[in-house]
Order: C-alpha cells, then structure tokens, then sequence
C-alpha cells in the first residue's frame, strides 16, 4: 500500500497507481488449496458475498481501471473480498 502511494506520487500524472487486493479466488487449481467441491463450497460458506471470487471479477475491475470510467483513482487499492472473511473468533462465542 505504501509502495502504491508514493509510486503514484512519483508517476503522476503521467501513470496511475492502483493496487488490486484479492481476497479468496476460486481458480482451475482451486482444489488444489481447499479440497473438492464440497470444501470449496464451505470455505465460500465462509465469505460474506457466499461465493469466491473469479479471476473474471478481477478482470472486471481491471476494466473498470481503464480510464476514462476511473481517471481520479490514483494512489490507492481496491480490495475484491467479497465482504471480507469471516472472523475466526466468532465460532468461538455463544450467540
């Protein structure tokens, strides 16, 4: 994030920084991270959005990058998560 920041400093306004952050991508080779359908499907159980990412919803935000549709964005990151991961802690507690 810092690097994306002071490049995007040092660049401008010839070239925009943007950082992609990834959150939990479902690949060809997904299985070979989290297991078979059924493991992928509880660990996509675990993300907010109720599915993984695909490399097509990186594609499109890279998309969305291409000016003129984001001209302004500059110096900072888009997370693609889903929403995020769900916090370990809360199977932990009584609800």
């Amino acid at each position: 994030m810092n690097l994306t920041s002071s490049l995007a400093v040092e660049w401008a306004p010839k070239v925009r920084v943007v950082a992609i952050v990834a959150g939990l991508i479902e690949t060809e080779q997904a299985d070979l991270h989290y297991g078979d359908a059924e493991s992928v499907a509880r660990v996509a159980a675990t993300v907010p959005a109720g599915r993984l990412g695909t490399p097509e919803d990186l594609a499109q935000a890279c998309r969305w990058l291409a000016p003129p549709l984001s001209s302004y964005v500059d110096g900072t990151a888009i997370w693609l998560h889903g929403g995020g991961e769900r916090p370990a802690f809360l199977d932990a507690v009584d609800r």
